[in-house]
């Protein structure tokens, strides 16, 4: 083994100095630069390429759907604000833990903002799948079982989302026990807890919790979608001559409990087709844009979220050479060569991962007619000189005016 070298180790043995040196960022970061440096490249320049697009997009996101328009028509208005918010300071938070790593700034390295950066960072990512979750089962009892799905209102919503926002908050808090200020002065785990990694509460508590948050619940999620999914195959196979009894039944009056009820759509939430989603099982023609909206934002919170939370669970059981050794023998020695081809690829796949918390604005303007018009009317203040503008058709002004005359909002 090229790392058993034993006239270097007695020397480092010997020195204090050195021994400490082993256990700083600097070290980390300079080891994979030099062993992996594709990967670092990669990890230090992606980043702000997120940071950049996801702040706008996000902004986006946060003012469309907090709109008085979108708020008073869905319920989905409420989880994708939150979502857009969360996902934004998220970015903001990993963009200062990334000047602390691999930029070796220092950012975190302040007594009580360690602890309290630990936690917030990892209440951030849990809130974002616990938002996910959220709208996706409201999708699933409203395609699946529409009657149940009535019992989500506008006002049990935000409920809802300050729950899950506390449960995240609530996970994160031994977070701030794990890290510290250490002997070096850097925000690190806790000796105690870094001693013995496998069997250590840190290790256990953070295993634990990940797995279940980054991989049980997106594995939920995809359960869910694809019951959805088969249902809304099923409802499309229905046959033809019924038709004509729902429109028929589309054109009696409506009922108050039908006007006030709320049902879980973007393009279309007027109570006609609320009462043709249940009468056909829930799912209608009207209904499949927001259904296609939703269905698209889990799974890429699923194809980007599990690969991540694979390898982090398999890093663990991933071996790594002797120590102490230094930064050119480790390029040598094919225990250490074998970990830093691991790593890389752990660093590629975590930035792809990223991209969850910058992709959502591109997929509510490919899937969400309205989103896009909103979109295109706030933020374009000359709308008719604007690239992509929608403009409205004779079909489009009268579906508008019927729907107003029936006093719902479009």
């Amino acid at each position: 083994m090229v790392c058993n070298n034993t006239t270097y180790v007695q020397i480092v043995l010997n020195s204090t100095e050195l021994m400490l040196e082993f256990s700083t960022y600097a070290f980390f970061v300079n080891n994979l630069n030099h062993n992996s440096p594709m990967a670092m490249a990669i990890n230090k320049y992606v980043t702000p390429v997120w940071v950049f697009i996801g702040v706008f997009g996000n902004i986006v996101s946060a003012v469309i759907w907090a709109s008085p328009r979108m708020r008073t028509c869905n319920t989905v208005a409420y989880y994708l604000t939150s979502l857009a918010i969360a996902d934004l300071i998220f970015l903001f938070l990993h963009l200062i833990y990334e000047l602390q790593n691999p930029w070796l700034l220092g950012t975190l390295d302040i007594q009580g903002w360690c602890q309290l950066f630990s936690m917030v960072h990892i209440a951030v990512q849990y809130f974002c799948v616990f938002l996910v979750l959220a709208f996706t089962v409201e999708r699933f009892l409203s395609v699946c079982h529409p009657f149940k799905s009535e019992k989500f209102s506008k006002t049990r919503t935000p409920r809802v989302i300050f729950a899950l926002f506390v449960l995240a908050i609530t996970l994160s808090i031994p977070q701030g026990y794990f890290w510290i200020i250490n002997i070096v002065g850097e925000c690190q785990l806790r000796p105690s807890e870094a001693q013995g990694v496998s069997g250590s509460f840190f290790s256990i508590y953070t295993w634990c919790t990940e797995l279940a948050v980054f991989m049980a619940l997106p594995l939920l999620v995809l359960i869910l979608n694809v019951v959805v999914c088969h249902k809304i195959r099923r409802v499309g196979t229905l046959k033809i001559g019924k038709s004509s009894s729902l429109r028929k039944d589309a054109r009696t009056p409506l009922t108050a409990n039908e006007v006030k009820s709320s049902a879980l759509t973007v393009d279309d939430d007027s109570p006609s087709s609320k009462r043709l989603s249940r009468t056909n099982g829930g799912y209608n023609a009207n209904n499949k844009g927001p259904t296609v909206t939703l269905l698209w934002v889990s799974f890429y919170l699923i194809a980007t979220v599990l690969p991540n939370t694979l390898l982090y669970a398999m890093q663990p059981f991933v071996s790594y050479g002797t120590m102490p050794c230094s930064i050119d023998d480790m390029s040598d020695d094919p225990t250490w060569s074998a970990y830093f081809v691991f790593i890389a690829f752990k660093l590629v796949v975590k930035e792809i991962s990223l991209s969850h918390h910058v992709g959502n604005v591109f997929i509510y303007m490919a899937t969400s007619r309205r989103f896009l018009r909103l979109s295109v009317q706030n933020f374009c203040p000359r709308t008719h000189h604007c690239r992509g503008e929608l403009r409205d058709t004779s079909l489009q002004t009268m579906r508008i005016t019927h729907s107003r005359s029936m006093g719902v909002d479009v």
